[in-house]
Formats: structure tokens, sequence, C-alpha cells
């Protein structure tokens, strides 16, 4: 499931106090160094993967909902909305 970050100032703040640099924390969460860069920079606001959003948050001793929260694709909520419309 994809996974929106919600905090990125606190995740960057967070790194710098434990002592994680990007690639440090790209090869414990098992992704490409790219993605924690572009998460940092806000390039991307998201994860497909949210074993690596477990992952980050694993390394850096945080639950995981305070950086990550589940994005629901246009599709997924176009599909709730249309159940909703034919239930009714």
């Amino acid at each position: 499931m994809r996974m929106k970050l919600v905090a990125r100032d606190s995740l960057e703040d967070r790194m710098d106090r434990k002592g994680w640099s990007n690639r440090r924390l790209a090869k414990y969460a098992d992704c490409a160094p790219g993605t924690i860069d572009n998460l940092i920079s806000g390039r991307t606001k998201a994860v497909n993967d949210g074993r690596t959003a477990e992952l980050i948050c694993e390394a850096l001793d945080v639950p995981l909902d305070v950086y990550f929260v589940p994005e629901i694709s246009s599709n997924t909520s176009r599909s709730i909305t249309h159940k909703r419309k034919v239930a009714s």
C-alpha cells in the first residue's frame, strides 16, 4: 500500500538527531537512496511500498503513524463513492 509522508520536517530532524544519513536510512529501509533523498527534499510525497515506510520508522524509533498515513488512490475513492451510491 502506498504510504504518504505527512511530517517531512520532523523526519529530517529525527534523522539528524539519530545520526542517520540518507544513504544509511535507505540501506536499512531496503530502498534506493534516491527514495530517501526525494522524500527529504519534498520531490516525492509518498513511498509505494508500505514496508519501506515501516522500516524508516523502525530505524528512527517512531510509530508509523507519526510520519506516514495510507494514501488512498483516486480510483479507490471513486470505487468507494460508487459503491455507496449503488447501495443507497
